[in-house]
């Protein structure tokens, strides 16, 4: 029992014993008194001298017992309103006491729970406080406001019967409203249908309804976790100072709890990014050393043959003919300029992964870098025993384009298409308006793509096709550079093929806006991805 309970129930104890005390003292006096009295009255004036009806014995008893029945009706109606006040307040006490029961159930279970190390998660939590408090106190409205330090804003992170702007999600900030008044003062505040003041009244809504509401801060020491707000509504009964007390040392316990699994929550979540990460970091350097193998390959592969014909060429000068020599630096020629193609894709690889890639677009026709990049690879389809050959539509609209960039685009398709394409097969390659973009394919006769590879080929190393003795294969950023670099100058890349069947390849490249002006694009001209 409380100290002011117990207060106010000693008093109604001696007040309901004052009571009884008068009135039986009052009848001994009146049954003692008044007879001597009358006696003496008598003895002294005679009976000729007293009013009418003091002489007899009768009238004057009956007056007396009148009396006494007036004042015992008087005690009964006063005991009776003294029982009442006594009945509330044992009613206001078992209120009391069952409130703080069922509180301090719940905040047991909860250190229980964090004891036994059970990682509740902090939302279920809330959900759990917010309907036993409903519950607890017959209130038709609760909700848990969570103080988020780092913008200073009180979130509801849980609520029960609240409407949509008072649901989850709703934000405030510390010292507005209600709430963000008691987080910022660390006062809990009990209201009426009549704001205690005009500081407080301003933040009432007429349309809530609310017969009374109690608002209290969840902290720790002088940290405030957050708030704590139950409304009752339209209900006969407003909350007494026993609910505002009974909830002030729940939300004592309760802060602590809450506070705890928020901590764990956020450990929780932090620990599954560095998971992530950890993962990444792996894939990472499972690919760093994935990447760095091949490259060696590839890169002594060519270096190899540029150095064996260069010594080839010095140990025999003078003793080859014209064809001879014409021949092997012709292969010298093809396996530098391998080469210095895979050292490009490298450094532009490390450029698009560092923002540091700059485009330098002018407008040209798409005809003539297809052209230059099936020269390009001319000699590396004639050591893979391939041919390449363009089907060009003519005068197609212009493209505001980086010419060396695109040029790139196209040999890396090609050269993809020449080693994966048996010998004496052509790679074709085509060219048309699709649209409001220019479409260009790059076609082969090979083993074609099973789908579960083809949706992750443009990925970084997603090709992962290792180099066979034929000298098929790549680092796996070829495929990657051209999705990149294509979609920097706004176009698109996919690629259509079926395991057994060849590969077709296509960049859609974009009209130049000041052409696209002038263009008349109809549905005709539009062909499907």
């Amino acid at each position: 029992m409380s100290t002011r309970t117990e207060i106010r129930w000693n008093h109604l104890q001696r007040a309901g014993w004052m009571l009884w005390a008068a009135a039986f003292a009052l009848l001994l006096a009146l049954t003692t008194v008044v007879p001597a009295l009358y006696a003496r009255v008598l003895g002294l004036a005679g009976p000729t001298d007293l009013p009418v009806g003091i002489d007899n014995p009768y009238m004057v008893t009956v007056a007396l017992a009148g009396l006494v029945i007036l004042f015992c009706l008087y005690t009964v109606l006063q005991q009776r309103e003294l029982h009442r006040a006594v009945k509330a307040l044992s009613r206001e006490e078992n209120d009391r006491q069952d409130a703080s029961v069922r509180l301090n159930e719940l905040s047991a279970l909860f250190q229980v729970s964090t004891t036994l190390q059970l990682q509740l998660r902090s939302d279920v939590i809330l959900e759990i406080i917010v309907r036993r408090v409903v519950s607890t106190l017959k209130a038709q409205q609760a909700s848990i406001m969570i103080l988020e330090p780092e913008n200073g804003d009180l979130v509801t992170r849980a609520s029960y019967g609240l409407e949509a702007e008072f649901s989850r999600g709703a934000r405030k900030k510390i010292g507005e409203g209600i709430a963000g008044w008691v987080a910022l003062r660390r006062e809990a505040l009990s209201l009426g249908e009549k704001a205690p003041s005009g500081e407080i009244g301003k933040h009432y809504k007429d349309n809530r309804r609310i017969t009374s509401a109690l608002s209290l801060p969840l902290a720790i020491g002088e940290r405030v976790v957050g708030v704590l707000n139950v409304n009752r509504i339209n209900h006969t009964e407003p909350f007494g100072e026993h609910h505002l007390e009974v909830l002030r040392v729940f939300a004592e316990h309760i802060a602590a709890v809450i506070d705890r699994a928020e901590v764990m929550e956020r450990m929780g979540r932090r620990a599954r990014e560095l998971e992530a990460d950890n993962e990444k970091l792996i894939d990472l350097n499972r690919m760093k050393d994935v990447f760095l193998g091949t490259a060696s390959h590839e890169l002594k592969t060519p270096l190899t043959s540029v150095i064996a014909y260069a010594e080839l060429l010095d140990d025999h000068e003078g003793r080859l003919s014209k064809d001879q020599s014409r021949e092997f630096v012709g292969r010298l020629r093809v396996e530098a300029q391998r080469l210095l193609s895979l050292i490009e894709d490298i450094l532009d690889l490390s450029r698009l992964e560092s923002g540091k890639l700059a485009m330098k677009p002018r407008r040209l026709d798409i005809s003539e870098v297809v052209r230059g990049a099936v020269e390009t690879t001319r000699g590396t389809a004639t050591k893979y025993g391939v041919s390449v050959r363009a089907e060009l539509t003519e005068h197609l609209p212009l493209l505001s384009v980086d010419e060396v960039k695109i040029r790139q685009v196209l040999v890396n398709l090609i050269v993809n298409a020449i080693k994966f394409s048996p010998r004496e097969a052509p790679v074709v390659l085509r060219s048309h308006l699709d649209g409001v973009y220019v479409r260009v394919e790059v076609s082969d006769q090979g083993p074609g793509i099973p789908p579960d590879t083809a949706t992750h080929i443009f990925e970084l190393f997603g090709q992962n096709v290792p180099e066979d003795d034929d000298g098929r294969g790549g680092l796996g950023i070829g495929l990657h550079l051209v999705k990149r670099i294509t979609e920097l100058h706004g176009g698109h890349v996919g690629v259509n093929s079926r395991a057994g069947e060849g590969s077709t390849f296509w960049i859609r490249l974009p009209i130049a806006p000041e052409v696209h002006a002038t263009l008349d694009v109809t549905p005709s001209n539009q062909q499907a991805a």
